[in-house]
């Protein structure tokens, strides 16, 4: 890791640590004063937890997160670590996760759908510099969706009323990312850069990433198979036939995190494909580039700490009925058709044996020096 990059992550740590550290103050000296905490619900530790004392243990956490960072960065510069300071990276690390606001999945799925939208027109554009022709038809097969699903599903007023509804949520949404982001940008700057030695799970990991990979990617199936099945007279997970066809827009919201989740499924499989190491060619100004190992293991390690916290804090709701009737087969429907709380662990393993992999790319070739024997064989 150079200094700059360092010098980033560190920056970015203390800046979530700090926001941290003074939401969790206020919240203790002057309970009730941020109105936008109320739409906040509780995590994995406040479930338990009285708010005082969940509020206390984000203003510590806020703290240890600045002095872990930044004595991480002036040990990193220094090229010593001490085991206590690792220690310390992980405990504080595994507190912010344990404290991440709940209910974010429903929220990060509506997100990445629109980013998904976002991603299609930029991915259009790119074709269309380096191959006009098919750029052409990439574009009319775009607007010919977009055309159906603005006339055809009331796109826009599902976007009408989603917006506003982000709004009011997105300061939660940004105390939660504040958690994510500084768990895993510890976790980071005590890895990244380190010494290539593996232990046993490491060399595991490396060796069966390509089945961890595939296994992390084949969770985004049962919820992608669902919505589709919207499209069909069987749908799947959803209210009823007829509500689908009285309402577009339930059916626009359906598909879209159908389709977010099965580009999650396919960004999974990066990590083991070509175009995750190198950018594909037809993308015009990046095509054949090598694609930058954080742009990959930087967003995949915060999307695993957020499956793994919230799926576990949505089986827990399912369980205590707060998101179903509590029946058996509601939580069995719940457990196999949003499976968050696997791909997470997978998803953070795989993002490990990408990283290693692409370390293993990087390492120098050191040629082997000649034996005695070879300097008396003869010449063929």
């Amino acid at each position: 890791m150079n200094s700059r990059i360092r010098s980033l992550l560190t920056f970015v740590v203390v800046l979530c640590s700090a926001v941290l550290a003074f939401v969790g103050g206020i919240r203790l000296i002057a309970p009730g004063s941020l109105g936008w905490m109320e739409e906040v619900a509780p995590g994995l530790a406040g479930r338990v937890l009285p708010d005082a004392v969940d509020a206390a243990l984000s203003l510590a956490v806020g703290l240890a997160g600045i002095a872990v960072g930044l004595l991480g960065y002036a040990a990193g510069r220094a090229g010593r670590t001490t085991a206590l300071l690792r220690a310390a990276t992980v405990v504080v690390s595994v507190a912010m996760i344990l404290l991440t606001p709940g209910g974010l999945i429903p929220i990060a799925g509506y997100s990445f759908a629109v980013v998904v939208i976002l991603g299609v027109v930029v991915m259009t554009v790119l074709l269309v510099r380096r191959h006009p022709w098919w750029g052409v038809v990439a574009i009319a097969a775009v607007a010919a969706i977009a055309t159906w699903a603005i006339v055809g599903l009331n796109a826009a007023d599902v976007a009408s009323r989603f917006g506003p509804a982000f709004v009011e949520q997105l300061p939660g949404v940004l105390y939660a990312g504040a958690y994510l982001v500084a768990s895993v940008g510890l976790i980071a700057g005590l890895v990244i850069g380190r010494s290539a030695h593996r232990g046993r799970l490491a060399t595991w990991v490396l060796r069966h990433r390509t089945a961890i990979t595939v296994a992390a990617a084949c969770c985004a199936l049962p919820y992608t198979i669902a919505r589709a099945s919207w499209l069909t007279p069987w749908p799947l997970l959803a209210p009823s036939s007829a509500d689908l066809a009285a309402a577009p827009g339930t059916l626009f919201t359906g598909l879209s995190l159908g389709a977010a989740m099965l580009t999650g499924g396919l960004l999974t499989l990066g990590l083991i494909l070509p175009w995750g190491r190198r950018f594909p060619r037809w993308m015009a100004g990046l095509g054949g580039r090598p694609v930058p190992v954080a742009l990959a293991v930087v967003p995949a390690s915060i999307v695993a700490a957020l499956f793994t916290v919230g799926g576990v804090d949505m089986m827990l709701s399912v369980m205590e009925g707060t998101l179903s009737d509590g029946s058996i087969g509601q939580v069995l429907e719940f457990v196999f058709a949003f499976p968050f709380w696997l791909w997470g662990p997978l998803l953070a393993l795989a993002t490990w044996g990408y990283a290693m992999a692409r370390r293993e790319d990087a390492a120098p070739v050191v040629p082997r020096e000649p034996g005695p024997l070879s300097r008396i064989a003869p010449r063929r």
